[in-house]
């Protein structure tokens, strides 16, 4: 009797084991999107029944504005008017081929545990005081972030008129998927084939990442501006909106399954 009971509990620490394993390392966190005219973008979000966070001037010239969620999620409008610093310029080039999602955002709450799928899948990365960061030039448009959310925010800015709640999708139109592949199955993210109507009607890869995030990889003919493959953002709210074409972005609404 004891054998079974002892056999009964391991089995059931195996399970939990395997269930914690399976769990993406990796969620969406904040998009920052390129915009000419931050004042203009600020209004047109606003318009769309976004409340926005005001941001604040940096020292390399960035100016920016935020649509947060309660985990830190959401999107950056920044916008650049000279080269001032590497991240500056990036964003100045960026905007000479036009506006959109100039990063794919996401977050690991164990940093170790990512880095060390990282290593095992012979990745690229590298892992200090700063946090993790991806070092393969292929993902140069992707990088980890650390806690998004900050003492100032406030429930007012999250408290979105169109009922928007979380990031759900990011969309990443490419026909050379295979570092994102990589670095998104080390990390621990499922895959399926699905068929997509909305914001676009595509057949698409669909990889699912932790507290209910997806990334959606369709062809690169789906690119707003040609050599930018962020182009859409679905975001969780009760109600649903037709997708709209915002600052280089699909922009979809829609309640969660």
């Amino acid at each position: 009797m004891a054998g079974a009971v002892i056999r009964w509990v391991l089995c059931l620490l195996l399970a939990a084991s395997l269930s914690v394993q399976a769990q993406p390392l990796v969620r969406l966190d904040h998009i920052p999107t390129a915009v000419r005219d931050l004042d203009a973008a600020v209004a047109d979000f606003r318009s769309l029944g976004f409340a926005i966070k005001p941001g604040r001037p940096h020292a390399n010239g960035l100016r920016n504005a935020h649509i947060k969620f309660a985990n830190g999620a959401g999107l950056e409008l920044i916008t650049a008017n000279e080269a001032r610093d590497t991240l500056s310029g990036r964003y100045v080039d960026f905007l000479r081929q036009g506006e959109g999602a100039a990063w794919l955002t996401l977050h690991a709450d164990d940093e170790t545990r990512a880095a060390a799928a990282l290593k095992a899948a012979d990745i690229g990365h590298k892992l200090n005081a700063d946090g993790l960061a991806l070092t393969d030039p292929r993902l140069d448009w992707i990088f980890l972030a650390g806690d998004n959310r900050s003492p100032t925010d406030k429930p007012e800015h999250f408290a979105h008129a169109n009922g928007a709640f979380a990031t759900r999708e990011g969309w990443v139109a490419t026909d050379a998927p295979t570092p994102l592949v990589q670095l998104l199955t080390a990390l621990g993210a499922s895959s399926h084939e699905e068929a997509r109507d909305e914001p676009l009607k595509t057949q698409a890869r669909v990889f699912d990442l932790a507290d209910g995030g997806r990334i959606v990889i369709v062809p690169a003919r789906h690119q707003l501006v040609p050599g930018h493959p962020l182009v859409g953002v679905v975001m969780a709210s009760p109600r649903r909106s037709t997708p709209t074409q915002v600052h280089g972005l699909w922009l979809t609404l829609s309640p969660d399954p």
